[in-house]
């Protein structure tokens, strides 16, 4: 009569630090960016200084972003199927050039990546279309977390269609 509740796991930072201490060298990474201050300071014009803190509480937040000397990584980690990943790496590659503290950083290329261990199918040939890079990693824990979930959560959603 009563669904058992499942018991919260911490999965998703796990994952991102560890794919992230594996790929780049300590030092050039960094996670949980608000990003967008300086719009956020030029739309909402009759803001105090602390109104504008506390409203940047809502600001978008990009899982990570790796500077390296010619190049600027936003990633984005998705463990389980997110509708609107590729909607929010496009958001992130124009609001980082109105972020204090990362003008350098705009001004280099800009990579967006995302972290997955779905099979994504025609679905990442679509992002790549729109130059976001999918990164596959499937440490043996995550495969283990994921067979917890219905059989389509543990792919991404519409993977199995064909290619072409």
């Amino acid at each position: 009569m009563f669904q058992k509740q499942r018991k919260y796991r911490l999965v998703h930072e796990p994952y991102l630090i560890e794919w992230l201490g594996i790929t780049y060298p300590p030092g050039t990474w960094r996670t949980n960016v608000r990003i967008g201050d300086k719009l956020l300071k030029k739309t909402v014009t009759t803001a105090t200084p602390s109104e504008l803190r506390w409203l940047s509480g809502f600001a978008a937040s990009v899982d990570a972003i790796c500077l390296l000397p010619t190049e600027t990584h936003l990633i984005e980690a998705m463990v389980r199927h997110e509708p609107g990943v590729m909607e929010d790496l496009l958001k992130y590659r124009e609001l980082i050039k109105w972020t204090s503290g990362y003008e350098q950083a705009a001004a280099k290329t800009i990579k967006l990546k995302l972290l997955t261990p779905l099979e994504l199918g025609w679905t990442g040939e679509f992002y790549a279309k729109y130059g976001i890079e999918t990164v596959h990693y499937s440490p043996p824990w995550i495969l283990e977390y994921l067979h917890t979930y219905p059989h389509l959560e543990q792919r991404g959603r519409l993977s199995t269609l064909p290619t072409t």
